[in-house]
């Protein structure tokens, strides 16, 4: 379960709770290279590997040249070694037999925001302070966004949709009223940590989604074991917990969520990750695997929903670069209503390699994904190395359709451009066709609507 960054899956405190316990001691440091990718260095060359639970200095080694795929070749000239094979896998495809869509070409990544600006001499428009609105969007309504509120979700089901928030500080559920009129203090619900939990290293899922009725949220412990959190709002102080390993996205809709990770109470802990099924429209809840990734998929990501139905089910796949032994994509599959529906109606698995869920976004560097409208909002950027903290570079719309069983997309577009770090994108959400993007910056934090123009 990883997200593109250092410490993606330890939002807020909780990733320097956990860097200081690595560091006292002979605390077990690591499982794999990745727990060591948040210490600082090592030189160019060299590299953290994790040996005897302790993060450890070795030379990097290159790799040993791979024979050319042959022939036939991918043209002229050659491209390299090693080659794509037959048929070549470039973009587009190289014909009969095809291997589907045009290849998904990973996106280069925006600059980097300006750190060296006078923020509190910089112009700042008063919602969305210096983050550039580029062409086909335009920012609506705004509101206060309370300290703490790390995550948020809005039931759309009448003209004020109610909002509520996760709080990273005290790991509880709040209610933040009715759009855009949220009240200036909170009202707590409940909060998300079992009972026997409580006291325990826990690190929150950083996401709430909600059925329309009961609103999701989720945890893990170190050993990537974890549990669901599960608050129905027409019952005051009502919280249920299961278990979910590995939980670290989810989306709702009517009766059922839809959970990303390695398993869900009901359902089997084999540790393979997919999208997990869980329906809320039955007085016994109910859990099974509803999706299996590719055979490249190695964690778990990102779920969306757009509003017209079309499921975003997504994972991670470790893509080492020169500079960076532990760089990780991530991958998004779009899946049709029609297809993922039937199979929550006969708690089937669908199988994400199938052509008709394509493969409609890669890319080294994604931060979060949400429904937005007709598409979904894919925020771009990478982490803080003083604190860990998300950096925004850009957040992209990515229109998704359907036709039948199968799902398409169109060209991406950027929605908002980060030239400097003085405002911070904290959050998003998406909010009846639009979408909620949380900011902060000198005049403090809000949610600013944003509605894609025609």
């Amino acid at each position: 379960m990883r997200k593109s960054g250092v410490l993606g899956w330890m939002p807020w405190a909780v990733g320097a709770a956990l860097m200081s316990l690595l560091a006292s001691g002979c605390a077990p440091e690591c499982e794999t290279a990745y727990d060591c990718a948040q210490k600082n260095g090592p030189l160019s060359g060299q590299r953290y590997v994790c040996e005897a639970e302790q993060c450890v200095v070795r030379d990097i080694t290159p790799p040993e040249p791979v024979p050319d795929a042959g022939t036939p070749d991918s043209g002229t000239p050659d491209s390299g070694t090693p080659d794509s094979g037959t048929p070549d896998s470039g973009t587009p495809d190289s014909g009969t037999p095809d291997a589907g869509p045009p290849e998904v070409v990973l996106p280069a990544p925006d600059p980097a925001p300006d750190t060296g600006v006078d923020c509190a001499q910089a112009p700042h428009d008063t919602k969305l302070g210096t983050l550039r609105l580029e062409a086909g969007f335009s920012a609506t309504e705004s509101a206060p966004l309370p300290a703490g509120i790390g995550a948020v979700v809005a039931l759309t089901d009448s003209a004020t949709p109610a909002v509520y928030g996760l709080n990273g500080a005290d790991a509880s559920l709040y209610a933040l009223g009715t759009w855009p009129a949220l009240a200036s203090s909170t009202t707590l619900l409940v909060s998300v940590i079992s009972p026997e939990d409580k006291g325990k290293t826990t690190y929150l899922g950083g996401y709430i989604a909600s059925d329309g009725q009961r609103l999701m949220t989720g945890y893990t412990r170190p050993d990537v074991s974890g549990a669901v959190a599960l608050h129905d709002t027409l019952r005051a102080g009502s919280a249920s917990f299961f278990s979910a390993r590995g939980n670290y996205s989810a989306v709702g809709t009517k009766d059922v969520f839809l959970i990303n990770g390695f398993g869900l109470e009901g359902s089997g802990f084999d540790d393979a990750i997919g999208v997990y099924g869980f329906t809320t429209g039955e007085v016994t809840f109910r859990g099974w695997k509803l999706a299996t990734f590719p055979a490249n998929a190695e964690y778990s990501g990102y779920n969306a929903r757009t509003s017209t139905d079309i499921a975003v089910f997504g994972y991670a796949q470790g893509t080492p670069t020169s500079d960076n032994p532990y760089a990780t994509s991530n991958f998004l599959h779009a899946v049709a209503p029609s297809t993922w529906r039937a199979a929550v109606d006969s708690l089937g698995t669908l199988d994400l390699s199938r052509t008709n869920t394509p493969l409609v976004y890669k890319a080294l560097d994604v931060l979060d994904v949400s429904g937005f409208g007709e598409g979904v909002a894919i925020r771009r950027g990478f982490y803080d190395g003083a604190d860990y903290s998300s950096l925004t570079r850009s957040l992209v719309y990515l229109p998704l359709s359907a036709s039948g069983e199968s799902a398409s997309w169109g060209a991406s577009r950027k929605v908002l451009t980060a030239s400097d770090t003085c405002t911070r994108v904290l959050l998003q959400a998406p909010l009846a066709g639009d979408l909620l993007v949380g900011v902060s910056d000198k005049n403090g934090r809000r949610l600013v609507r944003l509605h894609a123009t025609p």
